[in-house]
């Protein structure tokens, strides 16, 4: 949770979906393999399991040292932080649920969830940050100087609050600013973004479509929106959200993955292969899209697609961090 205010799982992940996450995460195991779990004490975290993948922003760019803190049972466990190019890696988690917070400056933090295993690999995980929401926004028309002026240091000690995870306080300010400048969509969006943060889902979705009707426009905004109604479970609203989309405005082929990856973890392989399958259309040159493509093809039991989607994936990026996992699936495929 995607996508990210994700939202990629969008965290409390972003909203966003972002690639909020949402992004976006995929928790389901490869097609065909089961996860076991050790037993472990549950005031040691150690073990064999092996996580990484790689922390990108709205743009699908890299997001340098950011810091990704996690938690085992309650417990502090590592901290890692990403490399240059956005990636992260660690080895010696134990089987089990793991809470990771996802940070960065200038990002609104996330949190999410995944489930580990010290006998089966899962898929990188690709986690996007949303900005923090920009200070001042734009007023409505109308709306006097003076006016601007006053919010101006509102939305800043808002959005100083929001960094905190002071979301109750962060909404507070954002409600202040939103008083003088009534159904404004960006500063709805960025409430949105602490009931986001506060796991209310159902109240960040109201606040979003609020926004989305002030300005029916803003793509992003509707990108987030659909990221978390897929999150939700709200399949068909989350689809019919991403086809309002102007496909041409899509840029980022992130922003299906990431909403595929929620189908597949809703356990809705046809829909998920109908996401990745737009993002293989926006950038045929992105090896990702036919790599999670051909999981979901697996899961369709269409092995000969499922087959040609691995192989083109190593093609394009024969030593890429999913390079190991495509070839295991493919010693699967009889």
């Amino acid at each position: 949770m995607p996508p990210g205010l994700f939202f990629l799982r969008p965290a409390e992940e972003t909203i966003g979906v972002n690639r909020s996450i949402g992004l976006a995460v995929l928790l389901a195991a490869a097609a065909g393999l089961s996860a076991g779990a050790s037993p472990v004490l549950a005031q040691d975290w150690k073990g064999k399991a092996r996580l990484d993948g790689k922390v990108i922003n709205e743009k699908g760019e890299p997001i340098t040292k950011a810091q990704l803190a996690f938690k085992f049972k309650g417990k502090e466990g590592p901290t890692v932080e990403t490399d240059a190019k956005g990636r992260f890696a660690y080895y010696g988690f134990a089987s089990g649920d793991w809470d990771v917070d996802v940070s960065a400056p200038g990002y609104v933090t996330r949190k999410t969830s995944v489930s580990l295993s010290e006998l089966t690999r899962i898929p990188p995980m690709e986690i996007k940050l949303e900005a923090l929401p920009p200070a001042p926004p734009v007023a409505a028309p109308g709306v006097p100087k003076d006016t601007k002026a006053e919010i101006i240091p509102i939305l800043e000690h808002g959005n100083a609050l929001l960094e905190q995870k002071d979301y109750a306080g962060a909404r507070a300010e954002y409600e202040k600013a939103l008083a003088a400048v009534p159904d404004n969509p960006i500063i709805l969006r960025a409430i949105a973004r602490t009931y986001y943060g506060e796991k209310k889902l159902d109240d960040a979705i109201a606040t979003l479509k609020k926004a989305v009707e002030k300005d029916p426009a803003d793509t992003d905004t509707i990108l987030l929106l659909a990221n978390l109604e897929l999150e939700k479970g709200n399949v068909e609203e989350g689809k019919a959200l991403l086809e309002k989309v102007p496909p041409e405005s899509i840029k980022d082929p992130g922003v299906f993955v990431n909403a595929g990856i929620v189908l597949l973890n809703k356990k809705n392989a046809a829909g998920a292969w109908e996401q990745f399958d737009r993002a293989v259309k926006i950038k045929p040159e992105e090896p990702d899209g036919y790599f999670y493509r051909g999981l979901a093809s697996l899961q369709l039991k269409k092995k000969a697609e499922a087959k040609s989607d691995l192989e083109k994936y190593l093609q394009l990026d024969p030593n890429g961090s999913q390079s190991g996992d495509a070839k295991e699936l493919l010693k699967s495929i009889k």
